[in-house]
């Protein structure tokens, strides 16, 4: 992500690690975003990107909250979403896509990266997984 350049926080909240969190994330992240004049195609892009990793964090550890961390920098959106694996975390780039055109799961990331502009992963100590997405 480049040099690190403070940031306007505008949320920053853990939900709970189940799949009824999923909605209330997207509508608090959107209001944020309304609120803070980023137009139509940013806010849309940011919300699948957020549905995405959500969705990530809870399939890879169900019942482990995560949270969002939303921030405006010089107008790009960064998303940050913090969650914990039992399963090692998600596959290096290059795997980034199903395993076959027919598999049920493993398109998430993918489409992250499709959407954002920017999109990281650091896996850090305990199963403690980061992903950052800019969209400018």
């Amino acid at each position: 992500m480049g040099e690190q350049r403070p940031a306007n926080v505008v949320l920053d909240r853990q939900y709970d690690g189940t799949t009824a969190t999923l909605r209330s994330a997207r509508s608090d992240m959107v209001g944020c975003l309304s609120d803070s004049g980023i137009g139509d195609d940013l806010r849309d892009r940011a919300e699948l990107v957020l549905s995405e990793l959500a969705s990530n964090a809870v399939q890879a550890a169900p019942g482990s909250p995560y949270t969002l961390r939303l921030s405006l920098d010089h107008g790009d959106v960064v998303l940050r979403v913090t969650s914990h694996t039992v399963n090692g975390g998600p596959p290096s780039r290059e795997n980034w896509g199903p395993s076959s055109l027919l598999a049920p799961t493993g398109r998430g990331l993918m489409i992250v990266d499709e959407l954002a502009d920017e999109v990281e992963v650091d896996r850090q100590a305990g199963g403690t997984i980061v992903v950052t997405a800019v969209l400018h």
